[in-house]
């Protein structure tokens, strides 16, 4: 057939109102699968680009090597002239990174100050030039992205204030740097300042955290060979210029891989919504293909026709799609894991690449393909004039529907015991067992609501029984209820797994923080992790303070360790509990508690533990600035920090890293004392002008539960979007299979029945059809929330609570029929209110 018959046929079935609505069902549900998918991918790809664009922004694209400090305390930066005087040596970028925290007229926000040599950054990178002009060369002032100075009302020319660790500092804001000057950088939360400016703001003195090198033209192995030669002696460690995007691809796998399968499973969701759509469309499609084929029309143009329906659904849903995907990047899914960024300057830009757009329209059309061809698949398999009766199944299909839907179920849960990770397909079975099963489970319920109804002799429920029995009805019905099933299937199981990784966070948080009664840090939402070393305070006056019982040392930051950026704990000898309760995997808690206290032993999270294939009992030698051979006294989760943690000693800390600086106090009250007292008291002693926050251990929780919460905000969005999409798309179909019913409540008026009646019965319809679908789909979305908790704490080494979530499979339950029910009853008002004349219209 040619494209103008194919076009002809189209625009003449589309003068049919109702198939206009069911088209649009099946666009709908396709275009939520392809905007999901395509707004996952953007967001996975611009966090990765926004570490990228750091270190290519500051030393160019050219392959460059670097020397990275081990310790936030960073080396000499005499260290920079040994370098530069190294044979084959081109160029040696010295680099102070900090974290700080700029305070402006309009709020606060965390920031990496980054101090180097304006010139030598201008040479690498023609595009900074305007960040190594003269004036802000020699001016004691910083040079922020616009949107950042925007941000915190801050002006050029105008004070600020930047904490860094204990110490406030006021400066001025010496120049804004725009988008077409550096790049993506510009949504990078960073600052930059002149060097020696950077160390006297951080209090850090002559010092360096990272020295970039540029080997002169095929010089660059002699370089490397030179740089190592020179750098165990240094405490640095020679790697290459990129590093720090190799680190962050490392700690935001774990993310990645629990976004990319909750987005997965709910474009599966998305594509099941058109699936379970195109059901409703079989009787128009079949009858089409019924009016065709004694016309002429041979199997080869049927496919042709189906085919160029496909290709028509499929773009404007992949059209809509990427529209909807690209709002969605913008306004929902463009944030940050906010506990990355305490070890990462991980901005706000977006990245858009082919490979995102092409795997999402792909999706799309392989949707609407099947979509269209599945449910007519046995029409285009057999002659069409057998009669009507020879379309329903045979028994022996249905017994082999019944036994994959029951093999499906076993898959499952040899998936769930055996092999957690592979979670998606344990996922992807379980669904085809709810649509094998649904069938059986459906004509269960209709039985026994039958067997149920019949003593009462209600006109409406009875009416209710003969339609759902009826084979007209039946495959409409059974399309409405499984679309309901797997919109609250997806929900139960997202938003469960959800719940379980977020109580799983909330201990790990509740463990750590409540090891003090009152704390002191440095100021800052970074620096909830206490990772941020400052010049020790006068503590005797604080152990002096009424309700203080004792005050110990907590020390910490992140160690670099092959491709993984690890955070290190080091409370205090005196903390309650040094290892958090509940996160133990391996070794006894009594034991390692006294182990760490004593000294000399370490505790690892079970992932890096089997990188490095250590066990309970086993020496390793931890890099530290100074390396120091410690011994494993058990194994935890990864308390939430992706890439692995690692707790010590505080004193042993102090002696691997050259330093006793503390990153926080811990302060355990007196029984009788008040924790938000003694606060108090602390914060009056400390006064105004420091940089660092006193906060009781329930105050530190709830930014510990901000940061973890944060992070997960992305996986609620995809569980309310396939919730509401689902719930849509269920009302969508309901009211498209009422309005092809007219005719037939039209001819139910004649033989006398009230609307009054018809208008109840429409409604316990939707009732029962929708709660038996969504009742099917929370039982096997709690199945859903299993596999899926075990496949994050498999995978992502997350500390994961392992329950099941009923309220979650409740409210979903709930949500999900009641936004249908309630959005059906005002096209089912209107279908009963049919004049009786149309019958004689539509006859």
């Amino acid at each position: 057939m040619s494209l103008s018959d194919l076009l002809y046929l189209y625009r003449a079935r589309l003068r049919a109102r109702t198939l206009v609505i069911q088209e649009l069902l099946a666009i709908i549900g396709i275009a939520g699968g392809v905007a999901l998918l395509f707004a996952s991918q953007i967001a996975g790809t611009s966090l990765s680009r926004s570490v990228q664009d750091l270190t290519t922004q500051i030393v160019g694209n050219t392959r460059q090597l670097q020397l990275d400090a081990r310790g936030p305390g960073g080396v000499s930066d005499r260290l920079l002239q040994a370098v530069q005087h190294l044979p084959g040596v081109s160029i040696a970028v010295p680099i102070l990174e900090q974290q700080a925290t700029i305070v402006g007229a309009s709020g606060q926000q965390s920031v990496d100050l980054i101090g180097t040599d304006p010139k030598l950054v201008a040479a690498e990178n023609p595009r900074l030039q305007r960040f190594s002009n003269s004036q802000l060369e020699h001016l004691h002032a910083i040079a922020l992205p616009t949107p950042l100075a925007e941000a915190t009302g801050v002006n050029v020319g105008e004070k600020l204030t930047l904490e860094t660790g204990a110490q406030l500092t006021t400066t001025y804001l010496g120049a804004t740097l725009e988008e077409r000057e550096i790049g993506g950088l510009s949504a990078s939360p960073v600052a930059f300042a002149p060097l020696t400016y950077a160390q006297h703001l951080s209090g850090i003195g002559p010092q360096l955290t990272r020295i970039f090198v540029r080997p002169a033209a095929g010089r660059f192995a002699q370089v490397q060979a030179e740089l190592k030669r020179l750098a165990p002696g240094t405490g640095m460690n020679v790697e290459p210029a990129d590093y720090d995007a190799r680190l962050f691809t490392v700690a935001s796998t774990p993310e990645s891989q629990s976004e990319s399968l909750f987005s997965a499973i709910s474009a599966l969701v998305g594509f099941l919504f058109a699936l379970t759509a195109m059901l409703v469309t079989v009787p128009a499609r079949r009858r089409l293909i019924e009016f065709l084929t004694p016309h002429g029309a041979t199997w080869e143009m049927t496919v042709q026709i189906l085919l160029f329906d496909a290709a028509v659904i499929g773009t404007i849903a992949c059209v809509l799609g990427l529209a909807l995907g690209e709002l969605l990047s913008v306004e929902v899914f463009h944030s940050a894991p906010g506990y990355l960024s305490a070890a990462f300057p991980v901005g706000s830009q977006r990245v858009v690449t082919a490979q995102s757009i092409v795997l999402a329209v792909g999706a799309g059309f392989a949707a609407a393909t099947i979509g269209v061809l599945w449910p007519v698949r046995d029409i285009l398999a057999r002659p069409l004039q057998r009669s009507a009766h020879t379309h329903a199944p045979s028994r022996a299909w249905a017994l082999a529907r019944l036994a994959a839907g029951v093999a499906c179920v076993g898959i499952s849960t040899a998936i769930l015991l055996a092999k957690p990770q592979s979670a998606f397909f344990g996922c992807v079975t379980l669904l085809l067992a709810l649509v094998l099963l649904l069938p059986f489970l459906f004509d269960g319920v209709i039985r026994a609501f039958d067997a149920v109804q019949r003593p009462l002799e209600g006109a409406a429920t009875l009416l209710v029984s003969s339609e759902l029995k009826s084979s007209r009805t039946r495959v409409r019905a059974l399309a409405i209820a499984a679309t309901g099933a797997i919109a609250v299937f997806g929900s139960v199981a997202i938003d469960g797994a959800q719940v379980n990784l977020r109580r799983g966070l909330d201990a790990s948080a509740r463990g750590i923080d409540s090891s003090a009664d009152v704390w002191i840090s440095p100021n800052g939402q970074t620096n909830v992790l206490a990772t941020s070393p400052f010049t020790a305070v006068d503590v005797r006056a604080i152990r002096r303070l009424a309700g203080v019982h004792m005050l110990g040392i907590y020390r910490g930051s992140f160690l670099n360790w092959r491709d993984r950026r690890l955070w290190v704990l080091a409370p205090a000898a005196n903390s309650k509990h040094p290892i958090p309760p509940g996160q133990l995997l391996a070794g006894r808690l009594a034991t390692a508690t006294a182990e760490i206290r004593a000294g000399g032993w370490a505790v690892l999270s079970q992932a890096l533990a089997s990188e490095h294939q250590l066990h309970v009992g086993e020496s390793f030698e931890l890099p530290a600035p100074h390396p120091t051979v410690l011994r494993v006294a058990a194994l935890t989760s990864n308390l939430g920090w992706p890439p692995g943690s690692i707790i010590v000693n505080s004193n042993d800390y102090a002696h691997a890293w050259g330093s006793d600086a503390p990153s926080a106090y811990q302060i355990q009250t007196n029984p009788n004392a008040s924790p938000a007292h003694v606060r108090a008291l602390v914060e009056r002693l400390l006064g105004p002008n420091t940089g660092l926050v006193v906060e009781t251990s329930a105050e530190r929780q709830q930014r510990h539960y901000a940061l973890a919460a944060h992070g997960l905000a992305r996986l609620g969005e995809i569980r309310l979007l396939v919730l509401i999409s689902g719930a849509l798309a269920v009302a969508v179909a309901m009211g498209s299979m009422l309005w092809q019913r007219r005719a037939h409540f039209a001819d139910m008026k004649v033989q006398g029945y009230r609307p009054s009646v018809l208008w109840r019965s429409i409604c316990c319809e939707c009732a029962l059809i929708l709660g038996t679908g969504c009742l099917i789909g929370a039982v096997f979305g709690i199945a859903g929330q299993l596999l899926l908790s075990h496949a994050l704490a498999s995978v992502t080494g997350f500390p994961i609570s392992l329950n099941i979530e009923t309220a979650v499979a409740a409210s979903s339950f709930a949500l999900v029929a009641i936004v249908a029910i309630a959005v059906v009853s005002l096209p089912g008002y209107l279908v009963v209110r049919v004049s009786p004349r149309t019958v004689s219209q539509t006859q």
